[in-house]
């Protein structure tokens, strides 16, 4: 069985995608693909053709995404993301399920067959927009869970932190979660923990996600996709937000609205993609966290990790941490 997880926006970095395109010609051709299909509908939201940027090499760093107009990073992850997805189905690695964790979900949906590239390239550009003017940040935070329970460990560190405003935004495997809120508590919040002797990183992301305050920006995400088309799934989709696969009553664009306020729990979706296992689960995208994290997940079970791209192209499969 194999398995596609597709991460969400706090790892994403351009270098492994750049040097894939100057070694794999199944990359290439199946980020122009996405383009053809992606960039002319992102110029609605005024955001740039970044797959044609991205193919000529005008765009060479994660930083100028950034620095573009909102949408330009989130689409770049999405259409990097499906990209790789398709080289993988072109490379003997077609998925028979597919996990998507947080944003991941656009591209999952899309790798399944419920939205087309248009649609999901719309829908990611949408996301942007509902978190602008949000300003916020994020923390992963290693804390060992006790008695296997890593969102229990996360209450007790928010209840001994008491800082307002300060949610649990994911929890990526037994012993990582992200903490997030707005930039003061944001900041104060990371010294504390420093202090608690705890590892923490601080993500590259400058906004709100995952975050209750985000509700009235939800319920006009969900209406801005409205026109956004809907198709029956191709194979099985397991969402973060859910914990589960999605079902065919589950209205999928209030899933994606779900990403916004609710908290990210890949344990759960990772567990049941890979039941009735052996399997593999490849990161279908230009980063390593969920890798790592299935790695965690699945020691010493007969369950394979790779992170798609690497150094040298396609990477080898491991068992194991």
């Amino acid at each position: 069985m194999v398995v596609h997880a597709f991460a969400g926006q706090g790892d994403f970095t351009l270098a492994p995608l750049l040097r894939a395109l100057d070694t794999q010609d199944v990359m290439e051709e199946a980020l122009e693909e996405v383009g053809a299909e992606g960039d002319a509908v992102v110029a609605e939201f005024g955001v740039g053709p970044v797959v044609s940027q991205l193919l000529s090499g005008e765009l060479r760093s994660a930083r100028e995404l950034a620095d573009g107009p909102p949408g330009t990073a989130q689409y770049a992850l999405f259409a990097c993301s499906v990209a790789v997805h398709r080289a993988l189905c072109r490379a003997g690695l077609a998925p028979d399920r597919v996990v998507g964790m947080s944003f991941g979900d656009i591209a999952a949906c899309v790798a399944a067959g419920v939205l087309d590239v248009a649609d999901g390239a719309r829908v990611a550009c949408l996301v942007a927009r509902a978190l602008t003017g949000h300003p916020g940040g994020m923390l992963l935070v290693e804390a060992p869970a006790v008695d296997g329970d890593p969102e229990a460990e996360a209450g007790r560190l928010l209840a001994a932190l008491a800082l307002p405003g300060l949610a649990l935004a994911c929890v990526n495997d037994d012993r990582r979660i992200i903490l997030t809120g707005p930039p003061d508590t944001v900041t104060l919040a990371e010294q504390l923990l420093l202090g608690l002797a705890l590892p923490v990183v601080r993500l590259r992301l400058p906004f709100l996600c995952h975050h209750p305050e985000l509700g009235a920006d939800a319920r006009r995400f969900v209406e801005a996709m409205r026109d956004v088309r809907v198709g029956a799934a191709r194979l099985p989709v397991y969402s973060s937000v859910l914990g589960r696969a999605y079902r065919p009553d589950d209205d999928v664009r209030e899933v994606l609205s779900y990403g916004l306020t609710r908290p990210a729990r890949l344990p759960g979706a990772l567990r049941r993609a890979v039941e009735g296992g052996p399997a593999v689960v490849v990161e279908a995208g230009t980063g390593s966290a969920l890798t790592r994290s299935a790695g965690e997940l699945f020691a010493g079970r007969d369950v394979a990790t790779v992170a798609a791209l690497s150094a040298d192209g396609f990477a080898e499969v491991s068992h194991g941490r």
